[in-house]
């Protein structure tokens, strides 16, 4: 008798132990399923409160590979928008972004803004228009300080998001919905924030080339690779965006060894800005002098497809620039990141088409619903037609001449297939 009451509390203990693993188990799998719709920043929250809550948060982040727009304001182009220049409109704008819109911790931040803004910056204060001015307000001195776009916007990221700020005459930008608009005179900020990517997969290096840079003719690939961002030299370089703000930059001579090297299996976009700013977020002792920026991309052949088609003086009408565009449909999945760079010349605005805004950028819209776009009206603009397995060895390229245009727009889109 006393056995088998022994046997009976043994499977009573048994039993109550499987539903007790049972139960964790639905726990931790309940609280996955409710990260995964949190913004990282509210996941970053969570995390605080325990240590369980803190792996799942951890967990939940690292598989995040998001890659999110924002425009400032958001609706640029509306008769009765006004772009505030006080700090505490964009700070409250860029707080509420990232804390219910941002789902990746962003590792790089490319912004693009109109010279006008970039001139003006942020203020602290709504009654003094210049920087550091005081004004006397009864018995207390308030201090208004201005605050350059970077300046602004690196207070709401983590020290480890570096940041590239290249100021034109006009824009092309996208926000957290996908709406793009070619912005030419109006203040306004486009921003494309990245997220880590395993750098097998999609590795992205920001760069800056000093205007007393020497590119010697017997440049080695493994110093190229140094020269751009320190690229790994056992990695393939598979696209390179520039930004130029001297015309006899040093810049050119980078572009003749890529082509050295790289031949037909690479894309090159770019154009003429008139300034940049890159921030790594470290700390210098000197100012060096840069005359050329970008970014290089990275990738495994088989995940990573980028595509660039180049629109010529002679394509004019909507149906012309649909049927070039659509040629990099090939490259997109219904199971892909991607996103897309767009320069044009300052002369292709709406004068070019007869007064009718964004014709570009929405006739890109129109095959891309759902990528982000950003880029710049520039001086300039460098860029060729670049398709995977169709181009032929660009010998006629090889000096890099070739590659610069003028009252032209060059698209290029980078898909990671997952």
């Amino acid at each position: 008798m006393e056995e088998h009451v022994a046997d009976e509390d043994d499977k009573v203990d048994a039993s109550v132990s499987l539903l007790s693993e049972s139960f964790l188990t639905s726990v931790y799998d309940v609280t996955r399923g409710i990260f995964r719709h949190l913004p990282v920043r509210s996941v970053d929250s969570c995390s605080l409160v325990c240590q369980s809550w803190a792996q799942v948060s951890r967990l939940t982040k690292s598989h995040r590979r998001t890659i999110h727009a924002l425009t400032y304001p958001p609706n640029p182009c509306s008769t009765t928008t006004v772009c505030s220049n006080l700090l505490y409109d964009f700070d409250q704008y860029i707080i509420s972004y990232i804390n219910n819109i941002v789902w990746s911790i962003p590792t790089l931040a490319l912004v693009v803004s109109t010279n006008i803004l970039a001139s003006k910056g942020f203020y602290s204060s709504p009654n003094s228009p210049s920087p550091s001015k005081h004004t006397e307000i009864g018995n207390h001195t308030r201090i208004t300080e201005r605050f350059d776009i970077s300046q602004a916007l690196s207070r709401h990221l983590n020290k480890s998001c570096k940041m590239l700020m290249i100021a034109a005459d006009g824009i092309i930008a996208s926000t957290e919905n996908n709406q793009s608009n070619e912005i030419e005179s109006d203040d306004a900020i486009g921003i494309l924030f990245f997220p880590h990517f395993p750098s097998d997969v999609l590795g992205i290096y920001p760069f800056e080339i000093p205007s007393n840079a020497q590119i010697s003719s017997d440049m080695s690939r493994a110093e190229l690779h140094r020269f751009l961002g320190s690229v790994p030299d056992d990695v393939s370089i598979r696209c390179v965006i520039f930004f130029f703000v001297q015309r006899q930059s040093h810049a050119v001579d980078c572009i003749k060894k890529l082509l050295e090297y790289y031949s037909s299996e690479i894309a090159i976009i770019g154009g003429f800005v008139d300034k940049f700013n890159y921030d790594d977020r470290q700390i210098h002792s000197t100012r060096t002098s840069y005359d050329a920026c970008g970014i290089v991309i990275t990738g495994d052949k088989k995940r990573l497809h980028i595509g660039e088609i180049l629109l010529e003086n002679d394509i004019r009408t909507r149906e012309q620039i649909h049927d070039k565009l659509k040629k990099l449909k090939t490259l997109e999945s219904d199971h892909s990141i991607s996103f897309a760079i767009q320069i044009s010349c300052i002369a292709r605005g709406s004068n070019y088409y007869n007064d009718e805004q964004n014709v570009e950028c929405s006739e890109f819209r129109k095959l891309f619903p759902n990528t982000p776009l950003i880029g710049v009206f520039g001086n300039g603009e460098l860029g060729h037609d670049y398709l995977p397995n169709t181009n032929p060895i660009m010998t006629k390229q090889a000096t890099g001449k070739n590659l610069f245009r003028g009252y032209s727009s060059v698209f290029t889109l980078i898909s990671l297939h997952l």
